[in-house]
C-alpha cells in the first residue's frame, strides 16, 4: 500500500482553483519531486495534500487514512513540513526553533523529556548544526537556516518529510548540499521525500520519480530517464534544451540552447 495517495485533488485560496484533478501516490521510502515553471502550482499543491488550504476538494490518504477527517495534531505526526526559507516572526534561537517539532508529541503544560531532549541534540547532530544551538536564526546564513528548518522537521519524527523549494534563495552550492542531506534521510532514516522544486539537473540524481506540473494540472509522472526528454522539457517548461549523459552519474542532464543572434543572422 502507498504511503500517500492523491486522487482528483482540487486546491485554491478561494477565488478559483489553482491545481485541479492532481492525482498521484507515493511508496514508502521514495524520493518525488514535483518540478513545473513559475506559477504551475507547486506551492499550492504540498500545502493542499497536507490540508492547509481550505479552499480544498478530492482524496488525500496517509497510510490507507483520510487525512481530510484528522486532526491537526495526527497530521503533524504523520507528515513534517520544510517551507520555502525562514517564515518565524520572532528571532529564535537555532534549540528553541527545533524544539518546536517536539510540541507534537507533547501533552498538555509539560516539559520536555530526557528524550525529547535526547531527538532535539540528534537531529542537530545530524544537520552539523549542533554548534548554531544558542545562536538566533537571524544570524545563521541561508544555508544554515534551510539546514535548521529540517532538523525541526525531523524532530516531530514522522515518515513523511515534505520540501517546498528546498533549494529558493542558495547558491548552487548550498542547494546541492541541502539535496545531499535530504538523500541521507531517505536511505538512513527510511523517510518517504515529497518535494518541489525549479532546478531539474539539481534534483534528477535524487529523484526515485518526477512529476510535472503546468498550469495547475499533472502532464507526467514517470522515472527522471523516462520524462528528461526534448520534448517534455518544451512540453512543460517551454524551453529548448539539450540532453545529455553527466558523465560522473550517468544520468540524464540538460542544457539550454542558447542561440546567438548575431551567428542566427549570417545565417540567413
Amino acid at each position: 500500500m502507498a504511503i500517500l495517495e492523491v486522487l482528483n485533488l482540487r486546491a485554491g485560496y478561494g477565488n478559483g482553483a489553482v491545481i485541479d484533478d492532481i492525482c498521484f501516490s507515493v511508496e514508502r521510502g521514495q524520493f518525488i519531486t514535483v518540478l513545473g515553471p513559475n506559477g504551475s502550482g507547486k506551492s499550492t499543491l504540498i500545502k493542499a495534500v497536507q490540508g492547509l488550504l481550505q479552499d480544498t476538494s478530492g482524496k488525500v490518504h496517509v497510510e490507507g487514512h483520510d487525512l481530510f477527517r484528522m486532526s491537526r495534531r495526527k497530521v503533524a505526526r504523520m507528515i513534517a513540513f520544510v517551507p520555502q526559507g525562514y517564515d518565524l516572526a520572532f528571532d529564535y534561537t537555532v534549540w528553541e526553533i527545533v524544539a518546536m517539532g517536539r510540541y507534537v508529541h507533547q501533552k498538555r503544560l509539560s516539559s520536555f523529556s530526557a528524550q525529547d531532549n535526547r531527538m532535539m541534540r540528534e537531529v542537530l547532530d545530524l544537520l552539523g548544526v549542533s554548534h548554531l544551538r544558542d545562536k538566533k536564526i537571524g544570524q545563521l546564513s541561508g544555508g544554515e537556516r534551510q539546514r535548521v528548518l529540517i532538523a525541526r522537521a525531523l524532530a516531530q519524527d514522522t515518515p513523511l518529510l515534505f520540501l517546498d523549494e528546498p533549494s529558493a534563495h542558495l547558491d548552487l552550492a548550498y542547494g546541492l548540499e541541502i539535496f545531499r542531506v535530504v538523500e541521507r534521510l531517505q536511505r538512513e532514516m527510511k523517510k518517504t521525500i515529497l518535494c518541489t522544486e525549479h532546478n531539474i539537473n539539481l534534483v534528477i540524481p535524487y529523484s526515485q520519480r518526477l512529476v510535472f506540473l503546468k498550469a495547475g494540472r499533472i502532464q507526467a509522472q514517470g522515472p527522471p530517464d523516462a520524462l528528461i526528454t526534448r520534448s517534455w522539457i518544451k512540453e512543460v517548461f517551454g524551453a529548448d534544451v539539450e540532453i545529455r549523459e553527466n558523465l560522473h552519474s550517468g544520468l540524464p542532464e540538460i542544457s539550454l540552447i542558447h542561440r546567438h543572434p548575431q551567428k542566427e543572422e549570417k545565417g540567413r
